[in-house]
C-alpha cells in the first residue's frame, strides 16, 4: 500500500508483537520498522496481546512469575483488558487441573492474587559437617557466658525511646571492630555528627577507619552479600509507622539472606513500647530470632534465647541493671538485677 504523509489511516485496533520481536501494526509488513500510522516509540510502550493462550500463561508462571502476582500481572501486564477474563479462567485451571500436578495457588484471602509453587528444594547435605560452630560475636553485658548462637542466625534487640538500643548496637560494632568481618546498615537517624561523636567516645575514631558503615533505611536483607560477616542493623522500624506486621516479615527476610550467603551473622535493632517486653511487630518479629534483648531505661533483660551456653543455666528472663554515660554509648555499674 502507498502511503504519504498526508494520508490519515483509520484507527489502529491493536498493537501486535511479531516473532522476531520487531513491533508493527496491522497496516504494514512485519518487515518494516517504522511507518506513518503509530510512531515507533508509541508502538513499543503500548504493546499487548490478543490471542493469549494458556501455555502462555503456563510458562510466566514457571520461569518469570516471583513469589505473589496479580493475575493483571501475567505477562509483564502485557494482556489485552478484553482477555483477562480469560486469563483468570486459565489460572484456575492452573490451580486445579484434572490431570497432573498444579504450579501455581490463590494467596489467602487476597482475591485475585496468586502464587506459583515451589517444588525445586534439594535435599539438605550434611556429609561435610563438623562439631557445631559457635559465631563468635562479643555482646555487651558479657551475655555470651549465657548464650550459645550458631552462624547463620539472627539476634534483636528491642529497645524503647531513650532505652539505649543503638548504645548496644554501637558497643557490639566496637567489640567486634577488628575481629571478624563487620557491616553497620544504619538510618543515621541522628545524623553524621552524632555517630562520629559516638563511636570516638569509644575510642574509635571513624574517620581513620575502613569504611564499614553503610546508610540504609529498609530492605536490608539486600546488603546482606558477604559469607562470615557481622551486620548490625539499626534499626528495623515500619514505614510511616504503619503495616508493623511488615517488621517480622522483613527480619525473616534477613533470616533467608542469612542461610543463603552462609556463615554470616545479624544484630537488628527493633522498637518497643515502654514497660513491654514484646516489639512494635508482635509475636511475629520473635519468630526468626535466636536471641531476643529487651532494653528500658536502666534494665536489660534476656526475653528469650533459643540455645543456652550452658544447658543447666538457661538465660531466659535473666536481667541487669546499668548505668548509662553522657555520650549514650558506654554501659556503667552493671548489675544482675532478680526483680520482676
Amino acid at each position: 500500500m502507498f502511503l504519504t504523509r498526508g494520508f490519515k489511516p483509520p484507527k489502529i485496533p491493536q498493537i501486535t508483537k511479531s516473532s522476531f520481536n520487531c513491533y508493527h501494526c496491522y497496516y504494514c509488513s512485519p518487515l518494516v520498522t517504522n511507518c506513518y500510522h503509530v510512531p515507533i516509540v508509541t508502538v513499543v510502550t503500548i504493546v499487548t496481546m490478543i490471542n493469549v493462550t494458556k501455555r502462555d500463561i503456563e510458562l510466566w508462571i514457571q520461569t518469570i512469575a516471583k513469589g505473589e502476582f496479580h493475575y493483571k500481572e501475567v505477562l509483564d501486564g502485557g494482556v489485552s483488558p478484553a482477555s483477562l477474563g480469560k486469563v483468570r479462567k486459565y489460572i484456575h485451571e492452573l490451580c486445579y487441573p484434572k490431570v497432573g500436578e498444579p504450579i501455581c495457588e490463590p494467596v489467602g484471602r487476597r482475591d485475585g492474587y496468586y502464587r506459583p509453587i515451589q517444588n525445586d528444594a534439594l535435599p539438605v547435605d550434611f556429609t561435610n559437617m563438623k562439631e557445631r560452630k559457635d559465631f563468635p560475636v562479643i555482646l555487651p553485658f558479657d551475655l555470651r557466658k549465657y548464650v550459645f548462637l550458631y552462624p547463620e542466625t539472627v539476634v534483636t534487640v528491642g529497645g524503647s525511646k531513650s532505652s539505649g538500643k543503638t548504645g548496644f548496637l554501637y558497643r557490639t560494632v566496637a567489640l567486634n571492630l577488628g575481629k571478624v568481618n563487620l557491616r553497620l546498615l544504619s538510618n543515621m537517624e541522628g545524623g553524621k555528627d552524632q555517630m562520629y561523636d559516638r563511636f570516638r567516645a569509644m575510642g574509635i575514631n571513624l574517620a581513620a577507619q575502613p569504611k564499614f558503615i553503610y546508610y540504609v533505611e529498609d530492605n536490608f536483607h539486600d546488603y546482606v552479600k558477604e559469607p562470615d560477616t557481622l551486620y548490625i542493623i539499626d534499626y528495623i522500624d515500619a514505614p510511616d509507622g504503619m503495616d508493623f506486621y511488615l517488621i517480622g516479615a522483613a527480619i525473616g527476610k534477613i533470616r533467608k539472606k542469612l542461610t543463603k550467603v552462609g556463615g554470616s551473622l545479624a544484630v537488628v535493632g527493633l522498637q518497643k513500647p515502654y514497660h513491654r517486653d514484646v516489639p512494635v511487630g508482635g509475636e511475629q518479629t520473635l519468630k526468626n530470632t535466636d536471641l531476643y534483648i529487651a532494653m528500658d531505661s536502666s534494665k536489660l533483660k534476656i526475653v528469650d534465647a533459643k540455645v543456652p551456653a550452658n544447658k543447666r543455666i538457661h538465660p531466659k528472663n535473666m536481667q541487669w541493671t546499668f548505668q548509662y554515660d553522657e555520650e549514650g554509648t558506654n554501659f556503667l555499674n552493671i548489675q544482675r538485677y532478680e526483680g520482676v
